[in-house]
């Protein structure tokens, strides 16, 4: 029948939404690894396979271990190897260990040995050599057990035992090791391991402390101790002679050695804590420190035994010690001394000394005794000698453990186009966590940050899950931002890396400039080294890896000094308050501090008129600020004189100058966090003002944590969908007057001590009587952010009218009287639980909020008209002691041009205004007491009992030359004194009148005629009424000093006594405790002071001193201020905002000007926009030509930068410029978002990519707007990829708990389910990555109870797995086309110019350029696989006979990655509607580059199949083991029989089966390889044997059965090779079906 051929070239890309009978000719169902329109080497429209990626190596931090560093030190004697059996040896041989056979000998049992001794001459004369030292001849000596010590020839040896001394020396560096001075004398004889046991005890008896304060623990062991290595200290042929020995017993006891053990770690890094060494060296004394000395072991180990024996001493500077360390005793050289044991490596970590130890050999020690003119002969000559008298060794045993195998996964990058880099992220589950920067120039990695290894002290949280997908770089900063990890942070990468550089580069930390170092260190180059100490509290780290910049947490303090060599005052008649900030080494500034106090001078307490000052007198301030930590660079100091300006009256206004700017002593700060630097302040200069509403943030609004971040512009940093404020709690706080007294005493008044300045009776700070007062209190997290102000009902308290004061006011407890009607103090208590999230308080004071304008002052006369026919019942109340007059306290003349400064009369003043009200202070007299003008007194000035509280209806200013003014005599006529004496202003009141209606007694019009009132000489208050505030708007003012919350508990810690008690919680789930915080409120809103007001005494004036109230300090000079500072308002509405659609952003970067406003980020100056949350979350912001790109989870949006849309009469929107920094929103078309899955976003120019799983669409964003690309031939596949991965969406797992990776975050998989986005420049290729989701660890347990443990799951077969495998997807954006999927599934993506990166396993791998490796990622080599549809004539059925590649071939890999010896084509898997075969690569023919191969018979839907008999035959194995069989009457060459030497029939070395049947079942026999005869077959293996059974053929349907047939024909190709592979086409050779009737 006709045949064609159908060819399909592969010039498209995927095509998963078309049927494959449809399938266009270029498309392909499925690819793997491929290219085709982007090549490698300018082929385009060839599909190749992919370079591999290549690793560019990094040395990752190891785990921290933790031990014990162990030495042990052996030192027999020469003579305990013969005492326990042994060789004879010459003196100058080692002695051989194996011979040692740890048998005890016989109490009498001889043994010979040779000695060395002088040589002797004919005549008795010693030889000698031409040094004049002997020579030495050697003699056979028969000794017996435990012998003594061997001397020269006629030397006396009436000793038993022979103490050697010397020293055991120890140290902790082998520099230190050179000259040690940790050295312990030792008196030591081992030549038995009794004598080894008793004399190493008692040296540990004797030295034990002294190695414990040194932190090593020294014991005695013996050869059965784990820590006694046998086998190095013997040798194994020594110990299989101990073993077998006929008298050996298990765990005997054959020697003993000294112990020492101390704590060892290692940080990860390489860096060692617990080093220490010993060595042998020569006493350091030269006299044995134990002869004589008494032990409780034997008695006699110094001293003479029972029988008068005695130990013989070798005095110390007759012992030498040789080896020991390497530069024991010739530093330089190195010995290869091979006189002791093995020198073989040890498989458990031990280090011998007989190894190199720090490139110095170390060979153990030799201590010999040395004799040198001891001996005199006949013939005068001295005798020298040497002998050995112990030879000893150690091991070296760091013993750690460690069962961590580090994790290090890349978590977020950026591309820093401007310098060739990329930094990226890697969280590490060791803590390690990093921040590495590549170089694309020198191809390197440098290490930016590396956090401590340690838990407690890591400076980040980071974990693989959490990624980090917004990282910009600003100058030489790193920021970035992840919603789950709290705080945006930032680091300058120069200065990180130079810090991690050094410490890299040494051994111990480095110390800064600023520390008092001298290396040329500083931070403006390098961080401090706390930043990454493992030992430096994280929270105190943090502070230099956030935005936010922390203000000062104080405020400044002040105080008045005298400078005697300048006279002038140029401080006189102003009251002053501070305030200071940061500035940083990265040049942002911090807000500004809290306001200083007020602090008066000597003359501003005094309340005095001066026009003569004293010079050099309190003529300068010392202000005194808080240093602050290593990147505070400047603190800048401003100060304002305080100023009645504006709306708000009562002072403490106007504008702030900078006076001075310091450098932040970090060293002094390090010492202590509290320290302080003093200036002097003169105010003598004109300083520079600071910028109006510069101070009014109380802190930077840089959020708690940020889902997105962008730079806008490249001058402004912006976040959206971020967290602010906090949540509160319900506050229980009270504040009470105490009336005269404070804690430590009476307060205020004429015997009131100023514990500071010692004066007696001056001003004092107070509160306003007769008036409320509302406190509340603010919380501040470590950062220096604080809540609104927090109030309750008892938080404002009213201060009783001195009038209404009763003794019940007062504590009844007090030991004191106090002047109850004098001033105030406040105390205050705190019974609710602090927020968990506040480190400290501070009290805030909104003034008080009853009394607006005020004066007290002595009223000298009272009038009434008393015209008959005015019926006016009015009473006139004279205030011209108070102004009106030349001689009133207000005086009307010209004033004194030498005061210093003029009195100002504007300080002290009244005018009417109508609601004005007047209250009585004193009662006062008709005639008046004594009074003496100078003493003071008060005596006279009774305080009223009863609150008498009146209307003003006028203030006028009368005089006795008018005869129309209401103060008339009973004739209607003037009533005031011809002499103008009593000519002045008067208050106008009403009759005063009780509840009742009836004219107060002395108080009445009656009583005003019959001079019986007692208004005269009354002190009185005028005052106007506040006006209530609005809710929201009372301000409250920063006035306490900041107080600490205990770490544990948030209990409030109080100057007067801290909260303690348990805490309950009520219903609503406040919490309180039964003993509160206290504290006192020393200063107030009005002063308490004298003033010397006119009085009349027998109708006499003169002047008298009354204490009264004030806003003003002082009377004279402009001091209507008090110690309050920044102001806070109260809101209901406080509470924690996740403003998951908002836009905040900072002030602006400008680097010209050294200004870095990236961290300021001001409320006042409205810095934010709230956005609809119609469309869910921002989880995307993208600075982009001007605009930012807003992608939200269900929509995408452009928000102008400093433009705004203006809409013309055609209703058709043009941008114009704009003040605002963010403006409306303008939608783009389509409702796409990205989910929460902002990681699939990348940004090619302004070219966006990303994915919207909930829509199943992948979104590109250009200039001409929003194109869904999924929807290019692949929309089905992202659709049903949608509903794969439904219930895993992170919209499902996310808390709210920002900051803190907790609860339904780490619950399920959704943590795994993250959708990766990259772009690969070199070929304009968009990769979208969905990451496996892993089966959950301890998923074997929902298999029941059939396995114990998970180990023996996994042997069952059990395997985790992944609930859904991970896909790499690659849209070519030249060809407008999905193209392939990727094998590598990468921790995350990045590029950088044209070069594109992944991560896997932290380390950084560079794609497309291994040509060694194609389709190797991370090491691991990968299919090249491409689908294509043969789909001519679809609706005709068709029969496939051959299949021709037009591809080259190549070596495949096998399973364990190596090589086949011969190229070949590609595995296939042809698919039709009907049937299904497959073809095995190494059967394909290869004739002018093309490749054919026969379609073989299907394997599925086949109706063939074949079974050959073959006849009688049995069976046997041959002698290499091969089954043979041995035909009967049988015709194997005609068979057709198939030969090979593989089962699998895909396979092109499948050979045939051959089978027998045993009555119930096909038996196997095996494959046959080779025919030799038509009676004998041999297989391809070994068989079991068998006798004359009926023989026959199974095979298959591949090899016999239908032809291929179908509609169309799917070929699915697939090979492992590291080679280049191209593919141009795929053909097949059609025909139709002969039973089609197509």
């Amino acid at each position: 029948m006709p045949s064609t051929q159908s060819k399909k070239i592969f010039v498209g890309g995927l095509d998963r939404d078309t049927d494959l009978r449809a399938l266009k000719n270029g498309d392909y169902h499925h690819a793997l690894n491929i290219r085709n329109i982007s090549s490698e080497s300018n082929t385009e429209g060839v599909v190749e396979n992919i370079k591999g990626n290549k690793k560019i190596d990094y040395d990752f931090p190891k785990p921290p271990t933790s031990g014990k560093r162990r030495i042990t030190l052996f030192m027999p004697n020469r003579f305990y190897f013969f005492n326990y059996g042994g060789t004879t040896l010459a003196s100058d041989q080692s002695i051989v260990l194996e011979n040692f056979d740890g048998h005890l000998r016989d109490e009498n049992d001889p043994y010979t040995t040779t000695e060395a001794e002088p040589a002797i001459d004919e005549n008795g004369n010693i030889t000698l050599d031409e040094n004049g030292l002997a020579y030495n001849v050697l003699v056979e000596q028969t000794t017996f057990p435990f012998p003594d010590f061997f001397l020269p020839s006629g030397l006396p040896a009436t000793f038993d035992d022979t103490v050697i001394n010397f020293d055991i020396s120890i140290g902790f560096s082998l520099a230190e090791m050179q000259n040690p001075t940790n050295n312990f004398q030792i008196a030591y004889n081992g030549e038995t391991h009794i004598n080894m046991l008793n004399y190493l005890t008692f040296w540990v008896s004797q030295n034990q402390n002294a190695f414990a304060n040194l932190g090593i623990q020294v014991s005695v062991i013996d050869n059965n101790s784990p820590y006694f290595n046998n086998e190095y200290f013997f040798g194994q042929s020594t110990l299989n002679n101990i073993t077998s020995h006929p008298d050996y017993t298990p765990g005997q006891v054959w020697a003993h050695a000294l112990l020492f053990e101390g704590n060892y770690s290692t940080d990860g890094l390489g860096n060692e804590e617990g080093i220490f060494y010993i060595d042998l060296k020569k006493s350091s004394s030269t006299q044995p420190l134990y002869l004589g000395a008494s032990d409780s072991i034997t008695g006699s180990l110094f001293t003479a035994d029972s029988n008068g024996s005695s130990p013989f001493f070798l005095l110390p500077d007759s012992v030498n010690v040789e080896d020991g360390y390497g530069y024991a005793n010739e530093p330089n050289a190195l010995n290869d001394s091979t006189d002791w044991s093995v020198s073989e490596s040890s498989d458990v970590g031990e280090l011998y000394l007989t190894e190199y130890v720090n490139q110095l050999e170390t060979v153990g020690w030799t201590i010999n005794y040395e004799g040198a003119g001891e001996l005199i002969s006949e013939l005068g000559h001295p005798v020298a000698f040497s002998k050995p008298i112990i030879r000893a060794n150690a091991t070296i045993v760091n013993d750690v453990t460690s069962n961590i195998t580090p994790s290090y996964s890349t978590i977020g990058a950026y591309e820093d186009t401007r310098n060739d880099k990329i930094y990226w992220m890697v969280a590490s589950d060791i803590h390690f966590h990093l921040i590495l920067e590549y170089d694309i120039k020198t191809n390197s990695i440098s290490t930016v940050f590396r956090d401590s290894g340690n838990l407690s002290t890591s400076v980040f949280n980071w974990q693989k899950e959490f990624l980090i997908n917004d990282i910009d770089r600003v100058g030489d900063v790193l920021y970035w931002t992840s919603r789950q990890y709290g705080e945006p942070c930032s680091i300058n990468v120069r200065k990180s890396k130079n810090s991690i550089a050094l410490i890299d580069s040494s051994d111990d930390p480095y110390v800064l400039n600023e520390e008092g170092g001298t290396d040329n260190i500083s931070l403006e180059d390098y961080y401090p080294y706390s930043l990454y100490d493992p030992d430096y509290p994280a929270d105190k780290k943090r502070e230099y890896v956030e935005v936010i910049k922390r203000g000062p947490k104080y405020a400044p303090s002040y105080v008045y000094d005298s400078d005697t060599t300048i006279s002038k005052n140029h401080l006189f008649g102003n009251l002053f308050q501070f305030r200071y900030r940061y500035l940083y080494y990265d040049n942002e500034i911090s807000p500004w501090s809290p306001v200083s106090d007020i602090t008066p001078s000597t003359f501003d307490n005094k309340n005095e008129s001066q026009t003569n000052i004293a010079p050099g007198v309190d003529n300068f301030l010392k202000i005194s600020v808080k240093n602050s930590s290593g990147i505070i660079k400047k603190i800048e100091i401003a100060g304002r004189k305080c100023k009645d300006l504006g709306a708000i009256s009562r002072g403490n206004r106007g504008p702030y100058f900078i006076v001075a700017t310091i450098d932040n002593d970090f060293s002094a700060w390090q010492i202590d966090q509290e320290s302080e630097q003093e200036i002097s302040f003169y105010n003598d200069q004109a300083y520079p003002p600071v910028e109006a509403g510069e101070g009014e943030r109380l802190f930077d609004a840089v959020p708690r944590s940020a889902q997105t971040q962008t730079i806008l512009g490249n001058n402004r940093l912006a976040y959206g969908n971020y967290t602010e404020s906090f949540d509160v709690p319900k506050v229980n706080i009270t504040v009470n007057p105490q009336y005269g007294f404070n804690q430590a005493g009476p307060y205020g008044g004429l015997t009131y001590v100023n514990p500071s300045t010692l004066q007696v009776g001056e001003t004092v700070s107070s509160f306003k009587s007769g008036a409320y007062h509302s406190f509340g209190i603010v919380y501040y997290d470590e950062k220096g952010r604080c809540s609104t102000v927090l109030t309750d009902d008892n938080s404002k308290c009213y201060v009783k009218f001195p009038t209404e004061r009763t003794t019940s006011d007062n504590p009844s407890d007090l030991s004191f009287t106090p002047n109850l009607t004098g001033a105030v103090t406040m105390k205050w208590e705190i019974f609710n639980r602090a927020p968990s999230w506040a480190k400290c308080y501070r009290w805030f004071y909104s003034r008080n909020n009853t009394v607006d304008e005020f004066v007290q002052f002595r009223v000298l006369q009272a009038f009434n008209n008393q015209d008959p026919a005015s019926n006016d019942d009015r009473i006139f109340l004279s205030l011209r002691g108070l102004k009106g007059s030349d001689d009133s306290y207000i005086t009307v003349s010209e004033l004194d041009p030498d005061a210093v400064p003029n009195p100002d009369i504007s300080i002290l003043d009244y005018e009417f205004t109508k609601g004005d009200r007047v209250r009585i202070i004193t009662q006062g007299s008709q005639v008046g007491t004594e009074f003496d003008g100078s003493d003071g007194s008060t005596v006279g000035d009774t305080i009223l009992t009863s609150y008498i509280d009146a209307r003003v209806s006028g203030f006028e200013f009368y005089a006795q030359n008018n005869p129309n003014i209401p103060i008339r005599g009973v004739d209607g006529l003037n009533a005031l004194d011809n002499s103008g004496s009593e000519d002045g202003w008067y208050l106008i009141i009403d009759e005063l009148i009780d509840s009742n209606g009836n004219p107060i007694t002395n108080y009445s019009a009656a009583s005003v005629a019959a001079n019986t009132d007692l208004l005269e000489q009354a002190v009185v208050e005028i005052y106007k009424i506040k006006p209530d505030a609005e809710p929201g708007e009372l301000l409250y003012f920063e006035f306490s000093e900041v107080y600490e919350i205990s770490q544990f508990g948030g209990r409030h810690l109080g100057p007067i006594s801290d909260q303690s008690g348990g805490f309950t919680t009520d219903a609503f789930g406040n919490t309180t405790s039964p003993t509160p915080a206290s504290g006192e409120f020393l200063f107030g809103d009005v002063y308490y002071k004298r003033r010397n007001m006119q009085r009349f005494s027998n109708n006499i004036r003169g002047f008298e001193e009354f204490y009264v109230e004030d806003y003003f300090l002082n009377d004279y000079t402009d001091s209507n201020h008090i110690s309050i500072g920044r102001a806070n308002i109260y809101s209901s509405f406080y509470k924690q905002h996740d403003k998951e659609a908002s836009v905040t952003f900072s002030d602006v970067y400008q680097p010209a000007s050294n200004f870095n406003g990236l961290s300021t980020f001001d409320y006042n100056l409205g810095n934010w926009e709230d956005y609809s949350r119609i469309y869910g979350t921002i989880q995307k912001l993208f600075y982009r030509e001007n605009d930012i790109v807003m992608i939200q989870e269900d929509a995408t949006y452009k928000i102008p930068i400093q433009r705004d849309i203006l809409l013309s009469a055609d209703g058709k929107g043009t941008l114009g410029v704009s003040n605002k920094v963010l403006n409306p929103v303008v939608p783009f078309a389509g409702n796409y978002g990205i989910s929460k899955n902002p990681e699939s976003f990348v940004a090619n120019g302004m070219v966006l990519y990303w994915t919207d799983i909930r829509r199943g669409s992948v979104i590109r964003l250009s200039g001409d707007g929003i194109t869904p690309i999924s929807d290019a031939k692949m929309h089905d596949y992202f659709r049903d990829k949608e509903e794969e991965y439904r219930i895993y969406d992170p919209q499902f797992g996310w808390d709210g708990n920002y900051g803190v990776i907790q609860g339904s975050m780490l619950i399920a998989q959704h943590k795994n389910f993250r959708i990766k986005g990259g772009f690969n420049p070199k070929h304009e290729e968009y990769i979208v990555q969905m990451d496996p989701i892993p089966n959950p660890e301890g998923h074997w347990g929902n298999v029941g109870d059939a396995y114990e443990t998970l180990q023996e799951w996994e042997e069952a077969g059990g395997v985790h797995g992944n609930l859904i495998e991970g896909s790499v997807v690659a849209w070519r954006d030249k060809q407008k086309r999905w193209t392939s999927f990727y094998s590598h599934i990468a921790e995350y993506y990045c590029k950088i110019n044209r070069l594109f990166v992944s991560w896997d396993e932290g380390f950084l791998y560079l794609h497309d350029i291994d040509s060694d490796n194609y389709n190797t990622f991370y090491g691991i080599t990968y299919n090249t696989e491409l689908s294509f549809s043969i789909n001519n004539l679809p609706s005709t059925v068709k029969g496939f006979k051959a299949i021709t590649l037009e591809a080259n071939q190549a070596f495949e890999l096998d399973n364990n990655d190596v090589e086949e010896t011969e190229n070949s084509s590609y595995d296939l898997t042809l698919v039709t509607d009907m049937t299904e075969t497959s073809i095995d690569r190494r059967i394909f023919d290869q004739r002018e580059n093309k490749q054919y191969v026969q379609i073989p018979f299907v394997t599925t839907n086949s109706t063939g199949s074949e079974i050959i008999g073959l006849g009688l035959g049995t069976g046997i194995n041959n002698d290499d083991g091969i089954g043979v069989i041995d035909g009967s009457g049988t015709n194997f060459g005609a068979a057709n029989i198939i030969l090979g030497t593989s089962t699998d029939v895909t396979n092109f070395e499948y050979g045939d089966q051959l089978f027998f049947n045993d009555g119930t079942s096909d038996i196997l026999v095996g494959t046959i390889s080779d025919i030799t005869s038509d009676n004998v077959l041999v297989l391809s293996s070994s068989i079991e044997t068998f006798n004359n059974q009926f023989l026959f053929i199974k095979r298959p349907a591949i090899s016999e059965g239908d032809r291929m047939k179908g509609r169309f024909m799917e070929v699915r190709m697939k090979k492992r090779s590291k080679r280049f592979l191209e593919i141009f086409s795929g053909s097949a050779t059609i025909f139709n079906s002969e039973l089609s009737d197509d």
